[in-house]
């Protein structure tokens, strides 16, 4: 690259008036190779910004429920502890994200759900993701917007956390929240309030709440308001409407690396009032690396380990865009709880193509589970590959 820099500042050199002799028929000569190597630049620049990976998960049927990975090189043990509300702020930490799911109904009935996120990546460079996503229930239809902004657009409060950026803002003081985002066809604006203590998920036996242990991959730290109460308004169509509803918010941060990480993840708002977070992470192999889970019905908070929960995929949906086979529907039991739940998607078109902010296809959407309990929810499956990439990444022929 360095000989093509100097040859390009020479040709712009002048010699009475003229430029250098042969300079032009140079570049011409050698244009393609000066424009491969930006490009080969640029790349590496992304791979970095991004630090993304290509490998696969197998589906949980496949492993074994007790497995996990080795403990992560920096112990748990010497973590502090969770303290807040300063540890609701951003912190000097690789990867962090504060993330809202809710369901939403108006007056009349109508019914919406949402997630809305902002992820923080401070490695390479710092960047900030926005995303989103508004399903229309009544029409079936999904809307989803994202941006991206290099730095930390954060307002820096010390017991909280502020984000402004266009039409998003997100920002948290304690048990009371504003979440707003807007997309070419609607805009969400909600006040959100907490009753209960924030959760602080915890694996049994480890030695901190609030912390897990993603072995190889990092510590994170984890906590959430599951069931705050959400007011606003809600403009779809041109039309305003009154809504309320049930949100979940989540809080990770840490120095640990998501994408040497795949997960099923699940947070269900059961009818009697218990909230379940059910958490299935793997390696880029697809091996185990965490099983666990948190059960909180009215303050009273329940860790749950690898032996106390059973996660099966009985359906799947095949992405027409990407090709990805998602195990969308499950049949989850908690059997100390008396809970046995039939979990299927409210749509099962809920593929986030978010390639142009975090490089990334995943499924992202509302659910709802009947059996021995009815409720809601949201679930996200991270880190699957169409089936040819993954018997490549496996090995197999």
């Amino acid at each position: 690259m360095s000989a093509g820099s100097t040859n390009t500042y020479g040709s712009r050199r002048r010699l009475r008036g003229k430029a250098r002799p042969g300079s032009s028929r140079w570049f011409r000569r050698y244009r393609w190779l000066v424009i491969s190597g930006w490009l080969v630049l640029l790349l590496v620049i992304t791979w970095l910004f991004f630090i993304r990976s290509d490998k696969a998960p197998v589906a949980v049927s496949a492993l074994p429920s007790g497995e996990q990975a080795e403990p992560a090189a920096k112990s748990a043990a010497t973590m502090p502890a969770v303290r807040l509300p300063a540890d609701d702020a951003s912190h000097a930490m690789l990867t962090e994200w504060w993330y809202y799911s809710g369901h939403l109904h108006t007056e009349s009935g109508e019914r919406y759900s949402f997630h809305l996120a902002t992820f923080l990546r401070q490695g390479t460079m710092t960047h900030t993701v926005f995303q989103g996503s508004l399903l229309d229930h009544q029409a079936a239809r999904l809307y989803t917007e994202q941006a991206r902004t290099a730095g930390n657009p954060s307002d820096g409060r010390r017991d909280g956390f502020g984000f402004s950026y266009g039409n998003w803002q997100m920002r948290g003081e304690g048990a009371r929240h504003v979440a707003k985002m807007a997309g070419k066809d609607f805009t969400l604006d909600l006040q959100l309030d907490d009753k209960l203590p924030p959760v602080l998920h915890q694996a049994p036996g480890t030695p901190v709440s609030g912390l897990l242990d993603f072995g190889a991959a990092g510590l994170s730290y984890y906590t959430s308001r599951p069931r705050m109460t959400a007011q606003g308004m809600l403009t779809i169509g041109g039309t305003a409407k009154r809504v309320e509803g049930d949100v979940w918010f989540d809080h990770q941060w840490g120095d640990f690396e998501a994408a040497q990480l795949r997960w099923n993840w699940f947070a269900l708002q059961l009818s009697d009032g218990a909230d379940i977070m059910l958490f299935e992470l793997f390696d880029r192999q697809g091996a185990a690396v965490l099983r666990m889970g948190t059960h909180a019905r009215h303050g009273v908070v329940t860790a749950l380990g690898a032996s106390d929960f059973e996660a099966r995929p009985n359906g799947t949906w095949k992405s027409p865009a990407s090709g990805i086979v998602y195990p969308v529907d499950w049949t989850i039991s908690l059997p100390s709880r008396s809970v046995r739940l039939k979990v299927e998607p409210v749509l099962r078109a809920s593929e986030i193509d978010a390639r142009t902010t975090t490089l990334n296809v995943y499924w992202e959407g509302a659910i709802k589970s009947s059996g021995s309990h009815n409720g809601v929810g949201f679930m996200e499956l991270s880190g699957y590959s169409p089936p040819g990439e993954q018997m490549k990444n496996r090995g197999q022929p």
